[in-house]
């Protein structure tokens, strides 16, 4: 993590096996799909084992939790989901 300024989430992403981080907008939405088609066209190969989560706005890899924890502490949670606190989901942001 940057020392710049704290931290805020900015977009969905995937952190491959091999340490490669894939963004969009949202988790397997058509952009991340077509990303990641291009690296490997037998895409499950790809995201088996990968984890889902956010990066901030230097790049840096959050899980899902550890998005949720930041985005909570910045205001970002805009609306509340059945999926309950404590895991980021896009949905969450806008």
């Amino acid at each position: 993590m940057s020392e710049l300024s704290e931290p805020r989430i900015v977009c969905a992403a995937v952190l491959l096996k091999d340490g490669l981080i894939v963004s969009s907008a949202r988790h397997f939405d058509r952009r991340m799909r077509l990303t990641l088609g291009r690296i490997d066209r037998n895409q499950t190969l790809l995201v088996a084992g990968a984890e889902q989560g956010f990066i901030d706005q230097y790049g840096d890899f959050y899980t899902r939790g550890e998005a949720w924890t930041i985005a909570h502490k910045q205001g970002q949670i805009r609306r509340d989901l059945p999926c309950g606190v404590g895991v980021l989901y896009s949905e969450h942001l806008y």
